[in-house]
This record gives C-alpha cells, structure tokens and sequence, in this order.
C-alpha cells in the first residue's frame, strides 16, 4: 500500500472555540482545507539541508497520523510516512517502489489551529543519529520489497528507514511511532533522534544507528509488505501502548491471508516495552463498509484511539469508506503466547472461517459508533483520527503528495487533490473519552498526609 503525507488541524463545533469558515454543508460537520508547501522548504525547516531537490513536489500536510494530548485545547502532533513514492517495474520486470525524493526523511510536526490556518509551531525530522535522518527508504532487500528511482532505475536500501505511520507523545516528551516496514514500534526522544526500536524476533536489519530490541512476537514477520503496523494508541494513564497491524498476516500464504478477515492488535507496557497482551481484531465483509468493492485485502485497519486502559475506538477503512469501532479488549481473550502465535499452527488465525466457534470466542466484541457514508463531504482516504471531545470527533486525509508520474515524459508534476480536516458530530455521544479517563485518574490520586506533628 502507498501511503505518503497529509495535513491535521481540527476545529470543534461543540467546544468554546473560534475558527475560520468551514466549508460542509451537512449539519454537525465543518471541513478545513489546507495550502500546499514545497517538500524541500519543509524538509529543510525540520533538518537543514537535508533535501536539495523536491522535483516540485508538495509536502502536502503533515498527517499520516495525529495525537491531541488530552487536557489540551486545538493543538496536535502529526507525523508524516515515508515520503512521496509511485508503483514501479524494474528493467528486469520486478515490481518496485519509487522514490522521487530518497533523501526525504519522515517528520514530525507540531502545530495549533488559529482560525482557519493551521499555525505550525514545530517540526523535526526522525534522525537515527544527531542531525542524521532515517529516510523513509525500506530497510532488507526482499523481505520489504525492492526501492527503485522514480523512473524504474534501481534504488537504495536503508536499514534505518522508517514507512512511519501512527504517533502518539508522553508527558515527558518521548514520542512513540509505528512503522510498516519491519513492523515495529519505535521510541522518539523529544529531540526527534531514535532512542529504540521494538522489532519482531527474527528481523534479519543488521546496522542500525540506534538499538533494536526484538521483543515482538515473531510471527509479525509474516506481514504483507507495506501492509504492517499502521495504529498506535496511549492510554490515559500512560501505562500501555497498542499497536494495530494494517491487514491480516500471510499466514501460513499470501493466499489464506489474503482472504483473511483477522488482523491482530498487541498491547505493551510503555516501560519496559514488553508486550504484554494480543488480541484478534476481526473485520466486517467489505461491502458492508464500502459498496464498491468485494475485495477483502481492500480493508484495512487504521487509526485507533485509547479511551481507557482496556477500550479503544478502531478506524476499519477502504480507500473510499470507513466506520469506527468501539472495542473492549478482555484479558480472557488475549491470544499471546498461544498456538496462535505459532507460525506452525493448523489452521492459523488467517486461516479459521468468519463462521467458526473458535474465532468467536477469541473475538472482542465491538460495536460501530460512526459510518463515513453519513458524511457527504468525507474525502477519500481517511487515515487519522482523533477524539475531541465526547460529542466529537476528527478526521483526516491522507493526498498522497498529490504527484503525478508521466512514464513516457519522465515529467512529475504537483497534483491539486487538498489535505483536509473534517469535524464531525457523533450521533450519540461516548459515554468514557480519553480526557474523562484523564479527570478520574487524578480524582482517584488522593493527598498524602503528612506524618509530621503539628508544633
């Protein structure tokens, strides 16, 4: 799956806040459109000097995902993915991935919306050493699928680079991301340098700049390629990561998880990054989410959000629709350390029927709280989400870099399909948000009394 930039902002219809125009004419949403900037002027203002040709391409936004910090008011983290790339044959035939501008680094951003205009506050490059960035470029020769340039020549590997996906940030600074190459979870410092990178058991990268630790479960290495970790959310108490692979393993073949309708969450403890729970996250028929389509590699499992410890709101998304889920993630049902976990098992969790009673059982129940066909004015390729507040919650595009390649021309030429961010009214509201889990958590921390007598 190609997956490149977009721009988050968002703006409440159910909050005290003041915003530009909106632009939806459907009751309960509001849709912000934002400017195109040069990749190169943006790259270079998150690591100076790092690109030197953009070929005119936009950066488009910053959005492969977003975190709003609970407590906070309009203001957002994003990250970008790996940067502008197109479907490619190498001179031999081999299908390959281009990538117009190798030198472009993944890139975090900072940035509060004022009005209609998103005010960027921050941005940094993912640097595998000071001043070093990752490139967004794949990491093992076959196991991620071969780079070439953007006209078919061969390209460059980088066992540094990072296809980012989510984002979320902790309190005290540290930012932790997922990444569809390896898969793995990577730990950022505040500084945007790699502090560690969570890796399957097994992934044959040699040489990377920063530490890798392999404590995931290695049967993630069965990923299909560009198909790897794609959400991320951060409890409320800042306990627990979970992790959401985009599309069911290609376990034990390409064919079985093709057909699959099982994907697979982890949940890790956010100190020691130990996984410490796995959970089947099974997909409804594609056609019921997306009437277009009966293909189910076409479903994909996307942003998630952590309302508390155990319960997550989970983005389930074709190119063109998508509904968000509310699912509770029992102890009693988690799968790690189990056959499941074994890519010698028969039949693997790919393998079982959407019928079968032992799939049932594994399954968390889950409920659809939001159908994209509701909303007229919801663009293609939604890929991030946020929840505003109870009533609210907030969308975003991914425009591809909006680029174009002409093959018999050699030309790239900017594209004009916008980055946006839509407001969109819940038809019920949540009952637990991740700033009420925030408010009881203190509420329950009670005062120390002192032991000191009085004088």
């Amino acid at each position: 799956m190609i997956r490149r930039t977009a721009v988050v902002c968002l703006a409440t219809a159910s909050m005290v806040l003041t915003l530009g125009p909106a632009l939806a004419v459907t009751p309960g949403v509001s849709v912000y459109v934002f400017p195109t900037e040069s990749l190169k002027a943006a790259s270079n203002a998150a690591l100076p000097n790092s690109v030197a040709n953009d070929l005119g391409i936009n950066i488009g936004g910053m959005g492969s995902d977003l975190y709003r910090v609970p407590g906070t008011v309009n203001e957002y983290w994003a990250v970008t993915d790996r940067g502008p790339n197109n479907d490619n044959t190498l001179a031999d035939g081999t299908a390959a991935t281009g990538f117009p501008v190798p030198d472009f680094s993944p890139m975090i951003v900072r940035f509060k919306m004022n009005g209609a205009t998103p005010q960027i506050l921050e941005r940094m490059a993912i640097q595998s050493s000071k001043g070093v960035g990752t490139t967004g470029l794949p990491n093992v020769p076959v196991f991620d699928g071969p780079p070439s340039t953007v006209t078919g020549g061969a390209g460059k590997y980088n066992v540094n680079g990072l296809d980012a996906e989510g984002i979320v940030r902790t309190k005290s600074g540290d930012f932790w991301l997922v990444d569809e190459y390896a898969p793995s979870v990577v730990q950022v410092g505040a500084d945007g340098v790699i502090k560690r990178r969570l890796v399957p058991k097994g992934w044959t990268g040699v040489g990377t700049s920063y530490p890798t630790v392999d404590s995931l479960p290695g049967i993630f290495l069965k990923r299909k390629v560009n198909r790897g970790f794609e959400g991320v959310a951060l409890t409320p108490s800042e306990k627990y990561l979970y992790v959401g692979l985009q599309s069911p393993l290609l376990n034990p073949t390409k064919a079985i998880g093709d057909a699959s309708q099982q994907t697979r969450i982890l949940k890790l403890d956010i100190e020691s990054g130990a996984v410490v729970g796995e959970w089947v996250y099974k997909f409804d028929q594609v056609n019921t989410i997306d009437s277009s389509t009966t293909k189910a590699t076409e479903l994909k499992l996307s942003a998630m959000v952590a309302l508390d410890d155990d319960t997550l709101l989970v983005q389930e998304r074709t190119d063109n629709a998508f509904i968000v889920t509310r699912v509770k993630l029992a102890p009693g049902q988690s799968i790690l350390g189990s056959a499941y976990d074994n890519p010698s098992t028969t039949p693997s969790l790919e393998a079982l029927s959407a019928t079968d009673s032992t799939l049932a059982s594994l399954t968390p129940a889950k409920t659809v709280i939001f159908r994209s066909i509701s909303v007229p004015e919801m663009p293609k390729k939604v890929e991030g989400m946020v929840v505003e507040n109870a009533n609210t919650l907030g969308f975003m595009n991914d425009n591809d870099f909006s680029f174009s390649y002409d093959a018999k021309t050699n030309k790239v030429t900017a594209g004009t399909t916008p980055t946006q961010f839509l407001y969109v009214t819940l038809p019920q509201a949540l009952s637990v948000t991740p700033d009420s889990t925030l408010k009881a958590l203190k509420a329950a921390v009670k005062p120390v009394a002192s032991s000191k007598p009085k004088s």
